[in-house]
């Protein structure tokens, strides 16, 4: 049995998680705490399974994702976020995610959750598999339109954080923040900065209700 890693940027819940899955026979457990460490004990460790959150400082999660994939496509990876999965489980499936378990769920769920997912099964709510298995659907959610990379930006923006702040935690320069911004209002038909963080909310608080 190779090691797992739980990457979360709060120890607190590295912690929690850790103690939820040590019981599952694991010896080894790693955690790290952002993006850059995260990638550095996947290269040096080869996990077996990975709990990822997307929110991350120095790369976020799906940026990670993919790297995965580069490094190993056999790695196991269950995506844990406060995020919600209207708006990201289908992008964590298409990235090479086999798992998403959502921070408002009892955690007490994540291990058997992890259990299935170490057997070969994709565990993703029925509301992220059911478009994929039938006819292609409206989806209302203009969000669905941005590339992961753009949805990311934009939840940045909608919680403040300048674009030097964006730039730092997804190692990017100024300029190509500036650039997904006004690929943003191009996409979303906005004009303003405001514009574009009122319409994320709108569209993040509709997820939320469904």
């Amino acid at each position: 049995m190779g090691p797992w890693l739980i990457v979360d940027d709060h120890p607190a819940i590295c912690f929690a998680v850790k103690a939820i899955l040590s019981p599952l026979g694991n010896d080894s457990i790693l955690t790290a705490t952002n993006g850059l460490d995260a990638l550095a004990r996947i290269k040096e460790n080869t996990p077996q399974l990975v709990i990822l959150d997307i929110m991350l400082n120095k790369m976020d999660g799906l940026q990670i994702l993919q790297h995965i994939r580069q490094v190993d496509s056999d790695i196991k990876v269950v995506v844990y976020t406060s995020l919600p999965a209207e708006s990201y489980a289908e992008r964590a499936l298409r990235a090479g995610a086999s798992g998403f378990f959502n921070k408002d769920q009892d955690i007490s769920q994540l291990a058997p959750l992890c259990q299935l997912v170490l057997q070969g099964y994709a565990c993703f709510p029925q509301t992220t598999l059911q478009p994929l298995l039938n006819a292609p659907i409206h989806n209302e959610n203009i969000l669905a339109r941005l590339s992961d990379r753009e949805l990311t930006v934009l939840r940045y923006l909608s919680a403040g954080l300048s674009n030097k702040e964006i730039a730092d935690r997804l190692i990017l320069s100024n300029k190509t923040i500036s650039t997904y911004k006004t690929r943003l209002m191009e996409k979303l038909k906005v004009n303003h900065t405001e514009e574009l963080v009122d319409l994320f909310l709108h569209q993040d608080k509709h997820a939320d209700d469904k």
